[in-house]
């Protein structure tokens, strides 16, 4: 009888394991500091924080159970756009910037992350309310997109 007790028990903590929503799909914005993180398993999961005043960490985490191989065009990885509230475009990286025509990967391993970090100092940007939006350049697949507001006093 002891035995069918164990039994049972051991098959009735066994069940409960794994029974987790695996599959969720929101985004939560963290406090005051804008960070945005998205915990699923088996994603890639973009974030964005500002690190300091104009200074920004783009992250992409692979969640998943395999290595994600990422291919490009150039030498160019990320790109990212400055908006006013209004939605009035400030700057595009890309229309700045030179870029290699080098085909090339971005091999990132599970449980590990791609990062970027941007430095939009240089802009002298005038006081007000902007938003930041940041993704990948591959050639095909998702582009990990990601925005944060930020406002220069």
């Amino acid at each position: 009888m002891k035995k069918n007790w164990c039994i049972v028990l051991i098959i009735l903590l066994l069940s409960g394991c794994g029974t987790g929503n695996t599959n969720s799909d929101t985004t939560k914005e963290g406090g005051n500091n804008g960070e945005q993180s998205e915990i699923v398993a088996g994603d890639m999961v973009p974030s964005l924080i500002e690190t300091s005043p104009f200074n920004f960490t783009y992250k992409v985490m692979n969640q998943t159970e395999e290595v994600v191989e990422l291919e490009f065009s150039s030498s160019q990885r990320v790109d990212y756009q400055v908006k006013t509230k209004e939605g009035k475009e400030i700057y595009l990286f890309s229309s700045t910037a030179s870029f290699l025509a080098a085909l090339g990967t971005e091999k990132i391993k599970q449980g590990e992350e791609f990062i970027y970090n941007i430095d939009l100092s240089d802009l002298n940007l005038s006081k007000g309310e902007y938003e930041l939006f940041v993704w990948m350049t591959p050639k095909e697949g998702k582009k990990y997109e990601v925005s944060i507001d930020f406002t220069v006093n």
